[in-house]
């Protein structure tokens, strides 16, 4: 399989087309001939409360930040969250743990983004949200900015590529094409106790 993967030059943003794509040649396996769609199994994520403080909305879209003002709700409560949608979309939620870690150190809300443009704890691209966004905490507002709603957004991803039926290898290596990366991944999640 050749995958064209198109990057853009020095003074070019990633939304610019190059015109002469570099071809590289993709191990990447097809999944099936057909469209699966995951839906989120629905789990009670138990009552754990972390410095209680409000957060606050101003919503344009579905995908516009919000402003969080909440304290990083530690180690235990974020194990929780990733726990909770490793399950609703049926995958080993210390892979899901492992990408959160090497993404952003574990950050519960983050607008720092990427030379490319990623951004928010789990790195998505804009485009790449809009597929798999998803509202993790159930308030309404899908913010790849925000751990709750971006971990239900990775575990989406890492599912549809595979990672539900076992292939985590495949599933990483659509999250971010590298091998360097996929090891990584993997190195983590092996060392995480639980």
């Amino acid at each position: 399989m050749v995958v064209p993967l198109v990057m853009p030059t020095a003074g070019e943003s990633a939304d610019t087309q190059v015109s002469t794509p570099v071809v590289i040649e993709s191990k990447l396996q097809p999944l099936t001939a057909e469209i699966v769609v995951v839906q989120p199994k629905t789990l009670e994520l138990p009552t754990v409360k972390a410095a209680e403080k409000p957060k606050t909305a101003v919503v344009a879209t579905s995908v516009t930040p919000k402003t969080v003002s909440e304290a990083d709700p530690g180690l235990a409560v974020k194990r929780l969250w990733a726990q909770k949608a490793a399950s609703a979309y049926g995958i080993d939620w210390k892979i899901l743990e492992a990408v959160w870690q090497v993404e952003s150190g574990k950050r519960w809300h983050t607008t720092i983004r990427s030379y490319a443009g990623a951004q928010g704890p789990c790195q998505f691209m804009p485009g790449t949200w809009r597929a798999y966004a998803q509202d993790g905490n159930g308030d309404g507002i899908k913010d790849s900015t925000y751990a709750p709603d971006c971990l239900f957004g990775a575990a989406k991803l890492l599912a549809a590529n595979g990672a539900a039926s076992g292939n985590v290898t495949n599933a990483l290596l659509r999250y971010n094409y590298s091998m360097s990366y996929v090891n990584k991944v993997i190195g983590i999640a092996n060392s995480i106790e639980g």
